[in-house]
């Protein structure tokens, strides 16, 4: 392959990874807090 696909799938690889890293972190945090905090009852 051409060395500009080759930067172009790495770009997109470290993109990606990025953004699912941010959507697990923050969903990890969203159950840290759940857990922390936990919604009582009447």
């Amino acid at each position: 392959m051409s060395e500009a696909l080759m930067k172009a799938l790495e770009l997109l690889v470290f993109g990606w990874g990025g953004v699912f890293s941010v959507i697990l972190i923050i969903y990890l945090a969203a159950l840290l807090i759940a857990k922390a905090f936990p919604v009582k009852n009447k």
